[in-house]
């Protein structure tokens, strides 16, 4: 049975030149729209992570971001009970 909790994309945020030395409150805008940072380069002022793909709108209008490179896009199923499981767990499939 096929499942969609989420689809993810992996992202390469490039920020604005007005954010070059302000990493830290772009990372924070960039937390507070729904990216998870997996790492920063301050020296290319560049951050990579992941995000609900439905956030990518969003997140393009804020004021950091001047260009996101989505690397990779995948579809995710949380296990049952992870706070993040839309549908539940697998119906019990009917005896042969």
């Amino acid at each position: 049975m096929n499942h969609c909790d989420a689809e993810i994309s992996e992202i390469i945020v490039c920020l604005t030149a007005d954010y070059a030395e302000r990493l830290d409150d772009a990372v924070h805008q960039l937390e507070s729209a729904g990216m998870t940072i997996a790492s920063t380069d301050d020296d290319n002022s560049v951050v990579q992570g992941e995000i609900d793909t439905r956030k990518l709108a969003h997140l393009h209008k804020l004021p950091c971001v001047s260009y996101i490179r989505t690397v990779f896009t995948y579809l995710a199923d949380y296990p049952p009970g992870d706070p993040r499981d839309l549908d539940g767990p697998d119906a019990e499939s009917p005896a042969a």
